[in-house]
């Protein structure tokens, strides 16, 4: 009998906070967190949905929250970044606090500091989904703009990597630097040429939208070098966010492809292809020299694979300048080769296969392929 009078002056005391929980305008936002759900699913399984999406309500709302963000000269992104681990203690200890001086209804109070940090995650859950999760099942920026991503042989891919090379031998040598001392890039006065760059191909390639701010420097950026990052797209601000500690001949081509995702292109094969076209097509020497360079990384890993008696005869058109830039490149990251730094690339290959990229990291290397159908459908055709 006893027992039962337990559980029933429980029950009687749970069943007031319950109701006091279920009445809160805080369950309406915990309601998010499902159609996030919903929204995802709709996007992933209806036929051009992801697309109509993107190029209406997310291209509208993006342009205006970035060129607000635009306004404030640092990055908004990093800020809340590093105050919302803080903010949560905050929280927790506040509510811990106010629980332990509720005296008849600690249970109430209890629940509802439950409640409002599920709705806050589901506010944070659902913000991603529209304003990032759904372009993740678009189209390609290869399938809206015709170019048809193809495999060469091994000759081939030794053509398209001579002519990259030759390219960026040229544009550096317009640059002043001397062969023996590494390109160093000011990354305050690159991001307005990277801007101008991503916002001209709307000219050629309209899925490219044009209109949106520069991208930002991140103040702690040597922290992003031990998590093996070199820019982030932080979709609660629209900002394109560039780690520029490393200042080196591939920051341009980096502030590009964050500037893509703003735009909406999640692939990384699609961001890495729009900084290569942004690149390559402006006349700013810095920028074409940092495309072509950042294409040959990619390219020469194929060309490898492919042939290595190729690979080795195409080593003699790497001119000492850009020589001397690779080791330097090559230098400065090998000093982040740490277990962190490998925990962090193995959290973005998971992020990368759970957001439909089943090549996870690798699938940055795929910008390869139609770096190809380029060079043949734009360079090689024209000249021939």
């Amino acid at each position: 009998m006893n027992e039962g009078k337990n559980l029933t002056g429980s029950y009687g005391k749970i069943k007031p906070a319950i109701k006091a929980a279920v009445k809160t305008p805080w369950l309406w936002l915990i309601m998010l967190f499902p159609a996030g759900l919903l929204l995802s699913a709709a996007a992933d399984n209806i036929e051009g949905a992801a697309d109509l999406y993107c190029n209406t309500i997310y291209r509208a709302v993006s342009i205006v929250w970035n060129n607000i963000s635009g306004l404030i000269p640092f990055s908004l992104g990093e800020i809340i970044i590093l105050i919302l681990p803080f903010a949560v203690l905050a929280y927790i200890i506040v509510s811990v606090v106010i629980i332990v001086r509720s005296k008849g209804n600690r249970l109430k109070k209890t629940l509802m500091a439950f409640v409002r940090l599920i709705a806050a995650a589901s506010v944070i859950f659902f913000l991603f989904v529209v304003n990032c999760g759904i372009n993740y099942s678009c189209s390609s920026f290869s399938e809206q703009s015709g170019f048809v991503a193809r495999e060469a042989s091994a000759k081939e891919l030794y053509q398209v990597c001579v002519y990259l090379a030759d390219e960026a031998s040229q544009a550096r040598s317009m640059l002043g630097v001397g062969e023996s001392e590494p390109i160093r890039v000011d990354a305050s006065s690159v991001r307005y040429a990277a801007r101008e760059a991503v916002n001209a191909l709307h000219q050629k390639y309209s899925a490219v939208s044009d209109g949106y701010s520069a991208p930002k420097s991140v103040m702690l950026s040597r922290g992003m070098s031990y998590l093996n990052i070199t820019g982030i797209f932080f979709p609660y601000t629209f900002e394109a966010n560039v780690n520029t500690d490393a200042n080196d001949f591939s920051l341009p081509f980096t502030m590009c492809h964050e500037l893509a995702h703003v735009r909406g292109f999640m692939n990384e094969a699609d961001a890495n292809f729009i900084a290569f076209l942004a690149c390559v097509r402006t006349d700013v020497p810095l920028m074409r020299y940092s495309g072509c360079m950042s294409a040959l990384k990619y390219l020469m890993n194929h060309l490898y694979s492919a042939d290595t008696e190729l690979y080795e005869s195409f080593a003699g058109h790497f001119s000492r300048g850009m020589l001397t830039d690779l080791q330097a490149q090559s230098e400065y990251w090998k000093q982040f080769e740490t277990p962190v730094a490998a925990a962090a690339s193995s959290i973005d290959d998971s992020y990368l296969k759970i957001n439909r990229q089943q090549e996870g990291v690798r699938s940055y290397g795929r910008v390869a392929d139609l770096i190809i159908a380029y060079y043949f459908d734009e360079i090689a055709s024209v000249n021939s």
